[in-house]
């Protein structure tokens, strides 16, 4: 009876390696969405804000976001001790953005499309943080805030990948290919808008990489 009982316990039991697995999985789903995001995103322009698919959009980025910020997670710990402080560096860097990026897509999807009458100066200066337009209000905060997560994104990408290369516990290349699609981001300053979202397909194929890494559990010993 108490052995029945114990595997029935044991088996209920949630492990550190599925939790590790599952994060993988999650930064596999993020890195598909991240790719697929770029061929759907309807116009950067106030007209697109009230349509359903600026709405299945921003709450797709949600998502993304947040299977990020859970597989980034899995990833970094995955090799926490040999990353040392240029991997948590990069880690809390690199999460902040996708932090950054789920508070951006939740006003995008839930209050901008209620303030395109009543602050249409306001939701367009929004729209076009990303694409370089100039708001002809004030927008607070927002105005600073995407460039800055611009630069955690690269850097905090960047330190990372670097971080994953030395501490040789992970697929080196996964740091390769997160240390690219980090780096090539910085082009997007003379790629006009929106031709600068197919640099966001490398780093979809470097979340894809890395996700399958943890959810696998492939060494470095065997690649």
């Amino acid at each position: 009876m108490n052995i029945v009982r114990d595997k029935k316990v044991s088996q209920s039991i949630i492990t550190v390696h599925d939790l590790n697995r599952w994060s993988g999985f999650m930064a596999i789903i993020a890195g598909i969405l991240y790719i697929v995001i770029q061929f759907i995103h309807p116009t950067d322009h106030i007209s697109s804000v009230n349509t359903n698919s600026w709405v299945v959009v921003a709450s797709l980025t949600m998502a993304m976001s947040l299977f990020n910020l859970i597989g980034i997670t899995g990833f970094y710990v995955s090799q926490a001790k040999e990353a040392g402080w240029l991997g948590l560096v990069g880690f809390l860097l690199f999460n902040l953005f996708w932090l950054i990026s789920f508070i951006f897509s939740f006003i995008e999807a839930f209050v901008l499309p209620l303030l395109t009458s009543d602050a249409e100066k306001f939701v367009e200066g929004m729209v076009g943080l990303f694409g370089g337009t100039v708001s002809e209000v004030n927008l607070g905060i927002f105005p600073i805030l995407a460039p800055l997560a611009g630069v955690m994104y690269m850097l905090g990408g960047l330190l990372l990948a670097i971080a994953t290369i030395r501490a040789k516990v992970l697929s080196r290349l996964a740091g390769i290919l997160l240390a690219f699609a980090a780096v090539v981001t910085i082009t997007a300053a003379i790629i006009p808008h929106p031709l600068d979202r197919g640099l966001a397909i490398p780093m979809g194929i470097a979340l894809i990489w890395m996700g399958y890494v943890i959810w696998s559990k492939r060494k470095l010993a065997s690649n």
